[in-house]
């Protein structure tokens, strides 16, 4: 069974894009706020989150701030399947 920390950090789309940005190469929390468009509070919770769930981890330079990287690879491949197979939400005209 998965872990409940893990479908959770994978479920929302600014930490998958922060995934697939850190497994191409390690980044700060303000690389990933700038490449991914958030605020660098939100990068910052955003990172807290993959870690506490151990899919990212720090690049052990002794850097300040930080570089982190990815335990693990594939998700460029998991953010290109759930792209091809979501389901569009329809529009309410609103």
């Amino acid at each position: 069974m998965l872990d409940p920390d893990f479908l959770a950090a994978i479920g929302h789309p600014a930490r998958l894009r922060a995934l697939v940005l850190l497994e191409q190469e390690p980044a700060t929390a303000r690389d990933v706020a700038a490449r991914c468009a958030l605020p660098a509070g939100e990068a910052e919770e955003h990172l807290r989150l993959l870690a506490d769930a151990r899919l990212i981890e720090p690049v052990p330079d002794g850097g300040d701030p930080p570089r982190w990287r990815t335990r693990a690879t594939g998700w460029g491949g998991l953010s290109d399947l759930l792209a091809e197979t979501a389901t569009p939400v329809p529009d309410d005209g609103a």
